[in-house]
């Protein structure tokens, strides 16, 4: 089962390198968490770097705005965290210029 599992935290090869990029994204508290590292690491190898950075770039902007106190990975693990948080209200329209 072992030899299965995915790791590029113990690799030197183009994904370590890019895995590190990721990471100098996650909020110092949660950087150090291996389950959001494992899932950051499945989400790199699956998706791509662009990709990644762009889904973690979507997850701590709602994590800011919820003002969420807990680890990161519970919150980006499934939606349902996501959901609960009251998304702030859409800026009103702006009325277009007058010439």
């Amino acid at each position: 089962m072992t030899e299965k599992l995915i790791t590029i935290e113990n690799r030197k090869d183009p994904y370590w390198y890019m895995f590190q990029r990721i990471l100098r994204m996650v909020p110092d508290r949660d950087r150090s968490d291996p389950r959001l590292q494992r899932l950051l690491a499945f989400r790199l190898r699956r998706d791509g770097e662009a990709a990644t950075h762009e889904y973690l770039i979507e997850k701590v902007r709602s994590l800011i705005q919820c003002r969420w106190q807990g680890s990161m990975y519970e919150f980006v693990k499934d939606d349902r965290a996501e959901m609960e948080c009251d998304s702030p209200p859409e800026p009103p329209p702006q009325p277009p210029d007058v010439a």
